[in-house]
């Protein structure tokens, strides 16, 4: 892509963990220049998640590494006089902030939104606290297992009659992608009239507003929705089924008379598809649990993508169920994954972005920084401090390339 809609844009990135940093990335693959600061005193947590012992091994964790992409990284300690002057400094270089602590983190920083503005007055900050700037819990610490349960998305997961689930950090996707659109937003904004705001997006909230259907519904109707595993009030059948392998399965949904009929033919009618308790769709519903161990005796000798295709020629909605070793292999999905080379990991696969301008993928421009790689290229040319001062800002420990405690 020769041009990316982002060039010319600063954003320095405080967040951590997912949410955040999981926008930044995407920001930085449309060409925003990504400022990611951490500090050696204490570094972004998502470095220390399922890595493996090893040399350098804060550098070794997969989350980290593929949350942060499309960023340079830079350390400085905010609670020492000197790295909060320099990071006011990139501040009037700079377009957006990001963080993503409780709100007291930036108050004891001193750098609320009312402070970066004097210094810029064009800045925009976004703040992605767990539940917001006020109110009764602002001041409470969250993660994603947390705003799913609060936000009645882990109510909907699970198997009907057992505990809630969560859906493993899908809350940092809902908040990152939130955030990621206000971005653009606050942005244009700007644009037009020159003024740049303060944004607040708890992370809670962005899980609350994709609840719309199961809150209306208990609003309109009274009905609170509970957990039913695979299945769906509207669908019958409607489930994972174990096809031929090991741990091998496949995903099948059938809405209509009409697709019931395909369905049945394209298992090759068997006697059992005419049987009465299977005749309508309430009929389905109410016997789902033979009717899915009859579904299963057909899935059951088949390869995942085998029974998947036919059903898809007979136009049901189906799929295998992939592993993850297995979705760089899938004809479609191959497209989505990209190689890179990093520091001390090597060349990995790992997913782009679902995004295609005039039919061509945006693609990371490059993989996620070490902690401090780029100390001395932000410092030296962008706010032109000398050799000597970036080895003096080491020797203190404002700057490092290595975690202080490890």
């Amino acid at each position: 892509m020769s041009t990316l809609p982002l060039e010319g844009i600063r954003i320095l990135d405080l967040s951590m963990w997912w949410s955040g940093p999981l926008c930044t990335s995407f920001l930085g693959a449309q060409g925003a220049e990504v400022i990611k600061v951490e500090s050696v005193q204490s570094p972004d947590g998502f470095r220390y998640t399922l890595s493996v012992p090893g040399d350098h091994w804060w550098e070794l964790g997969p989350q980290f590494v593929s949350a942060n992409h499309n960023k340079k990284g830079i350390t400085l300690n905010l609670n020492d006089e000197e790295g909060l002057t320099l990071f006011k400094e990139l501040v009037a270089k700079s377009d957006v902030v990001i963080e993503n602590f409780t709100p007291r983190v930036m108050k004891n920083f001193g750098l609320t939104y009312d402070v970066l503005k004097e210094i810029n007055p064009e800045i925009i900050m976004f703040s992605m606290p767990a539940y917001g700037n006020e109110g009764p819990y602002k001041d409470q610490p969250g993660f994603a297992f947390t705003f799913e349960m609060l936000s009645g998305i882990a109510q909907l997961n699970g198997y009907k009659d057992e505990n809630p689930m969560i859906v493993a950090g899908v809350a940092d996707v809902i908040s990152g992608f939130h955030t990621t659109f206000a971005v653009l937003a606050a942005l244009e904004y700007r644009n037009r009239t020159g003024k740049g705001q303060f944004v607040e997006v708890p992370q809670v909230e962005s899980c609350v507003n994709l609840m719309g259907q199961p809150i209306s519904d208990v609003s309109l109707n009274g009905r609170s929705w509970g957990r039913n595993g695979n299945r769906q009030p509207n669908y019958a059948p409607h489930g994972a089924y174990r096809s031929k392998g090991n741990n091998s399965w496949i995903a099948i949904a059938v809405s209509t008379e009409e697709e019931w009929t395909k369905f049945k033919e394209a298992i090759g009618n068997p006697d059992w598809a005419s049987r009465d308790e299977f005749s309508t769709f309430q009929k389905r519903y109410a016997h789902q649990d033979e009717l899915d161990s009859l579904i299963e005796s057909w899935t059951s000798a088949l390869e995942h993508y085998e029974a998947a295709n036919l059903l898809q020629e007979a136009g049901i909605s189906a799929g295998p169920v992939l592993h993850v070793n297995e979705m760089e292999k899938d004809p479609y999905l191959a497209d989505l994954f990209q190689e890179l080379d990093r520091k001390y990991v090597g060349k990995h696969a790992y997913p782009s972005w679902p995004l295609k301008v005039s039919g061509e993928r945006l693609k990371h421009r490059f993989p996620a920084p070490t902690i401090g790689e780029h100390n001395e290229e932000v410092l030296k040319h962008l706010l032109g401090l000398s050799d000597e001062k970036i080895g003096d800002l080491e020797n203190k420990g404002i700057i490092g390339s290595e975690p202080q405690s490890q």
